[in-house]
């Protein structure tokens, strides 16, 4: 399992996406959005401050897409509550065994993106993990 896993187990724990892992179906993707359904969320790991050589913490940044209708209230209102879920969060142990020490949102809400190109409004939250990644030289 991956960081990206351990977060869509936790929101499908918490009712927020439908992440059904190697099987077809659900409603939430790991770096890609389906072109169906019309309702979806899509998760991507991005960037992230230096790490230190020596410190085994991570600071990787977490992109939340989420694609509704073409009523924009719907992919707000979702990104909204991905996002009530995820700022402040920590610490604890995500499904995947990664320890998440706090969850920050680098953005004071959901930002729109617009709609696609099928007319279906989309809204990002974006989050700063500080996580726990010890390696051979960072124990």
């Amino acid at each position: 399992m991956s960081l990206l896993d351990g977060v869509a187990r936790h929101l499908h724990a918490r009712g927020l996406v439908d992440y059904r892992p190697g099987a077809t179906g659900g409603d939430c993707f790991l770096e890609h959005l389906a072109p169906t359904p019309d309702q979806v969320v899509g998760l991507w790991l991005y960037g992230g401050r230096e790490p230190d050589a020596l410190n085994p913490w991570d600071e990787p940044s977490l992109q939340v897409r989420v694609r509704g209708t073409r009523d924009a209230r719907i992919s707000r209102a979702r990104a909204e509550a991905i996002y009530v879920e995820l700022h402040g969060l920590g610490p604890l142990t995500l499904p995947d065994g990664t320890w998440l020490q706090l969850a920050v949102a680098v953005q004071s809400g959901p930002v729109p993106l617009g709609p696609d190109q099928n007319g279906r409004h989309e809204h990002v939250v974006n989050v700063r993990l500080d996580i726990e990644r010890p390696t051979m030289h960072r124990p």
